[in-house]
């Protein structure tokens, strides 16, 4: 595992890795964010490295990360900045390939919609000393996720008993939705190696990951209730519906920073920057007007 004084944090705004011009086996993240270095308490509990998945435009969703890891402890340091990028769609398969090249053992992957239950760190850290001390081979184990049915599956042990806490590890049944979850260096190494060679696939990603578990290619553990949830409630999903596992959200740790944090207390998003394909500049201008197209 890196040096806990090593763990960082980055934010993956779209396809951001490239091939490096020094190393032809390696690709490095472009333009890669760094924001802080987390606790050593926590970085030394179960990840090196922790992603934050947005697509570019999401000024807002990533600065309201950012605030919330802060407030957990994960960041240091009261300034964070994002990069630019050309391109707006952000991939999981970038963020594997990353956790392959820097030989993190453990890493956190979350999206930019999410919150946490208020212990979810210790939590987190309990479940994957479970793993740990039992022996067990883990790729990768679900802390968020929209699945009423992960605590069917057999129970591993539950995590240390810690007020608030309600979660317990269990082996993941359908965990769909990829709002949260730790990924080994194995769940890195299967996951890139079968998507890279499977590019065409017409599921979604969460469903496609619940397949590869139902086949047995991934060891998957789930934490339920889960500690990271989507927030819907401040950030619409295009299909409008509901989330199931909503109503477990007990303990919000971006609700709880804005009632004790003073610089937070006036919170709101800043807007989001507004993303405008690249070929819309090649477009000749008299065609944007209808009355002139026949």
């Amino acid at each position: 595992m890196q040096e806990a004084d090593a763990a960082a944090t980055s934010f993956i705004s779209n396809t951001v890795l490239r091939s490096s011009a020094h190393t032809s086996n390696v690709i490095d993240l472009e333009e890669s964010v760094q924001l802080g270095t987390p606790s050593t308490e926590y970085s030394q509990a179960f990840t090196d490295h922790i992603y934050c998945i947005s697509e570019e435009p999401r000024t807002g969703r990533r600065a309201r990360m950012t605030e919330l890891l802060r407030y957990l402890g994960l960041l240091q340091g009261s300034t964070a900045t994002t990069t630019v990028f050309s391109k707006s769609q952000a991939r999981h398969i970038d963020v594997w390939r990353d956790i392959i090249n820097n030989g993190y053992a453990r890493a956190l992957v979350l999206e930019d919609d999410v919150d946490f239950e208020i212990d979810a760190i210790a939590t987190i850290g309990n479940a994957i000393g479970v793993l740990e001390k039992s022996g067990a081979d883990w790729d990768i184990v679900y802390i968020g996720h929209c699945s009423m049915e992960e605590d069917t599956g057999s129970k591993i042990a539950p995590p240390l008993r810690l007020k608030h806490n309600r979660s317990k590890l269990y082996r993941s049944v359908h965990p769909f939705c990829t709002s949260g979850y730790l990924l080994s260096t194995s769940g890195a190494q299967k996951l890139y190696a079968y998507f890279s060679k499977n590019t065409s696939q017409k599921h979604a990603l969460d469903v496609q990951l619940v397949a590869l578990i139902k086949r047995k290619m991934l060891q998957s553990y789930s934490l339920h209730p889960p500690v990271v949830y989507q927030r819907r409630d401040l950030y619409p999903s295009d299909d409008g519906l509901e989330l199931k596992v909503a109503h477990l959200f007990r303990n919000s740790a971006w609700d709880e920073a804005l009632a004790f944090e003073p610089r937070l207390a006036n919170w709101t998003d800043p807007p989001d920057r507004q993303y405008e394909d690249p070929a819309y500049s090649q477009i000749p201008r008299w065609m944007e007007d209808r009355n002139q197209v026949n």
